[in-house]
């Protein structure tokens, strides 16, 4: 027969619980082309891609290790949240959300992605791999109407700029499925990568690289971002 739980290990299993479900900071980012990239590649050849690029994107969080800011990473969507909803926790996760996609972009083979942040009220359980919460699907619904390789803010974190001096974002006409949309975006392609033996890539380039490997549509994508960096090298 089952053994009764007592109302104190109630409140104890509630408190462990309710650590996990706190008011955050989300970004919900969308790998573009991963269904396609899955169809024309070896299974094992995108494991080996993805391990990858998961282990490269980590280190960015431990740039901004006093904040704890984490990441899961699932199919073709990547998952970046905080642990507060205070400022230096939007300022990290800005740094660290900024870093992931020109990181993205700036590969051999370009992987490029698209997002958006939002804040509220989350639960987000690493161990049991539960994440759920009206911020992510904030975030997630911004992100299907993005038409360009940006990451958006949805209103629920706007407030939070408009009350902090945030340099990572500024206020534009943001190209969405229904029309350009008033909107504070990340001014990700404004960030620095320490440079490989390579050398870094500039994001025209990366945007030049990715056009020779899509027709129609997706080309939209391209160009849209490149005019948004035109606009925004306009105005500074």
């Amino acid at each position: 027969m089952p053994r009764r739980i007592s109302f104190d290990e109630s409140r104890v299993r509630f408190a462990k619980q309710s650590n996990f479900t706190k008011d955050r900071f989300v970004a919900f980012l969308d790998i573009m082309g991963f269904k396609d990239r899955v169809a024309r590649n070896e299974h094992d050849d995108i494991l080996k891609e993805l391990e990858i690029f998961q282990s490269n994107i980590s280190q960015y969080v431990s740039y901004h290790r006093e904040a704890n800011i984490q990441i899961a990473l699932f199919s073709d969507s990547i998952l970046i949240y905080s642990q507060d909803d205070n400022s230096r926790s939007l300022h990290a996760l800005a740094d660290i959300t900024s870093h992931i996609m020109m990181y993205a972009i700036q590969q051999e083979k370009p992987i490029p992605l698209k997002g958006a942040i939002a804040a509220g009220r989350m639960t987000c359980n690493q161990t049991k791999q539960l994440y759920f919460g009206q911020a992510l699907i904030d975030a997630y619904l911004l992100e299907e109407n993005i038409k360009y390789y940006g990451v958006l803010v949805h209103h629920s974190a706007e407030n939070y700029l408009k009350n902090n001096d945030f340099h990572e974002f500024r206020d534009i006409k943001a190209p969405l499925k229904s029309g350009d949309i008033s909107h504070y975006e990340l001014k990700w392609y404004d960030t620095v990568i320490i440079p490989n033996g390579e050398g870094q890539k500039s994001v025209e380039d990366c945007l030049a690289n990715l056009r020779l490997t899509v027709s129609d549509e997706p080309r939209k994508y391209i160009d849209n971002t490149k005019n948004v960096i035109k606009n925004n090298a306009q105005q500074a």
